[in-house]
């Protein structure tokens, strides 16, 4: 896949602002119709030429990329960001719950977004993978406050969530994946002490 930006030259402002414009409107985008979206509506909601957005991302590929990238690092920093939260449980179920809503966008991706995730070396591999190790960090702590059973392993839960999300894909009830998604955390919550 391409890669949409230098690594190693910061843009100018101008740039990354219509960088940064294309981006959300793609996400936006992306979560109403998936991979199907249209790059001239892109640009034209962006308020940019089609042109910028193809010095940006040469190909609907490079776009859906991004918008996965940019999605997956979000998360990890959610997930940063609740690590020190006061009470780890609530953390986690905090960070399980956007992972639900990513899931459900991600979903509509393409395959070769989400095949790319478990490619070692590209970029998708290894932004799930921190994903992944700062959820993990949530999980960890909600194990040793004794609030999640220690069998339960993140990329389990992880599974889970995105199992949820696949099935409820088309379903008329709008709450069956959160319904669902609370059967899962019961199921990994230690049981509370009876006295």
């Amino acid at each position: 896949m391409h890669e949409p930006t230098p690594a190693n030259r910061p843009m100018r402002a101008d740039a990354q602002r219509n960088y940064t414009s294309l981006l959300n409107t793609a996400r936006v985008a992306v979560s109403e119709r998936g991979a199907d979206i249209v790059l001239e509506d892109i640009a034209r909601s962006a308020g940019v030429a089609i042109g910028t957005l193809y010095r940006h991302f040469p190909t609907r590929q490079d776009l859906l990329e991004a918008v996965f990238l940019d999605e997956t690092n979000e998360l990890r920093a959610h997930a940063e960001e609740l690590a020190s939260a006061p009470v780890p449980f609530d953390a986690l179920i905090s960070w399980l719950r956007l992972q639900m809503d990513f899931a459900t966008r991600g979903r509509s991706m393409g395959a070769a977004i989400m095949s790319a995730k478990h490619i070692p070396g590209t970029r998708i591999y290894d932004a799930n993978k921190a994903m992944h190790e700062a959820g993990e960090v949530l999980l960890l702590r909600a194990q040793a406050a004794e609030q999640i059973r220690t069998d339960v392993h993140i990329l389990d839960v992880i599974r889970l969530v995105y199992g949820i999300a696949l099935v409820n894909e088309h379903a008329s009830d709008s709450d069956g994946a959160n319904r669902m998604l609370d059967l899962v955390i019961a199921g990994i919550r230690t049981k509370p002490s009876r006295d």
